[in-house]
């Protein structure tokens, strides 16, 4: 039993950690780039992310999403 519970607790962090990271979300209907450390994909298509800079939480249909790496995303977001 001890072991079960071992997997469901390591498959829960795996799964939580996988979504966190460094991200430019781009409106491709604009060109509005963000950035942020976490990015949700909603069941209708769209994704929702809170933009580093103001704080505020974003919804968007039609998008883009780079991976960024560290170092990229401090110097953007300052």
């Amino acid at each position: 039993m001890n072991i079960f519970r071992f997997l469901v607790i390591f498959a829960a962090l795996g799964s939580l950690t996988a979504c966190m990271g460094y991200y430019q979300v781009t409106d491709t209907v604009n060109g509005t780039r963000y950035y942020t450390k976490s990015v949700k994909d909603l069941k209708s298509g769209a994704v929702a992310f809170t933009d580093a800079e103001t704080g505020s939480r974003i919804t968007l249909q039609k998008h883009t999403v780079i991976k960024l790496e560290r170092n990229a995303y401090a110097e953007k977001v300052r």
